[in-house]
């Protein structure tokens, strides 16, 4: 009887570990992605002097790239950090996990459509992309809420300390996001056709990270 509890145990540590290599998969090939469709503009052969015109949807690609690169490998970690506190999984996380995945593969897509809202001065690609960094920072918050409070038998004993960290960490990315997005939308709507909203979102969004980082060290645990 024992030998087939552990055996039972064997195959749930082997699939748990195959969400966690899934996961892992899809961050790997969206930061891949992120960097496909950015390409040299093409310079007329006749072309002299000011270049920056030419460079400028290609700067402003990779800006976004570097700012996605940074937000996706952070989400990564952070979802490391999480996943190694369970030992075993329920169709609940499953279903969870996919979501927030989702939201991460899909930011190639929303990022490609930065350079387009600069030239055209169409709004749209720039409000998907504030909210697909939403959407990954609401998700995170719900798994943990789900493994941590939700279904506690889901996570490994002890370590309350380090799982608080990541609880309230993963609130704070949340609701500062989730304020964020509104506070820009609502920015937009009062001075349209701004030129500079761009810059100011990327920017404001940048400096959340660091904010929430100085607010929630106070949380973290001692080694």
């Amino acid at each position: 009887m024992s030998g087939a509890h552990a055996k039972n145990n064997l195959e749930k540590e082997f699939e748990l570990e195959r969400v966690i290599l899934f996961s892992d998969a899809v961050f790997a090939i969206a930061l891949t992605l992120l960097v496909i469709d950015i390409k040299f503009p093409e310079i007329p052969e006749k072309q002299v002097g000011n270049f920056l015109p030419l460079f400028r949807p290609t700067i402003v690609e990779f800006l976004a790239f570097a700012i996605s690169f940074f937000f996706v490998g952070n989400s990564w970690a952070r979802h490391l950090k999480l996943f190694r506190h369970l030992k075993k999984y329920d169709q609940g996380l499953i279903t969870r996990n996919l979501i927030f995945l989702f939201f991460i593969v899909i930011f190639p897509f929303t990022a490609s459509g930065i350079s387009g809202h600069v030239r055209a001065g169409f709004p749209l690609p720039v409000f998907l992309y504030i909210f697909n960094i939403t959407g990954v920072s609401l998700c995170h918050f719900i798994i943990c809420h789900y493994i941590f409070y939700t279904k506690p038998g889901l996570s490994i004993e002890g370590e309350v300390a380090q799982k608080k960290y990541i609880y309230i960490v993963s609130k704070y990315n949340a609701l500062w996001f989730l304020a964020m997005s509104l506070i820009i939308s609502v920015i937009y709507f009062i001075f349209p056709g701004n030129d500079m909203y761009l810059i100011y979102s990327i920017a404001l969004l940048s400096f959340v990270s660091l904010y929430i980082k100085a607010i929630t060290k106070k949380y973290k645990p001692r080694s």
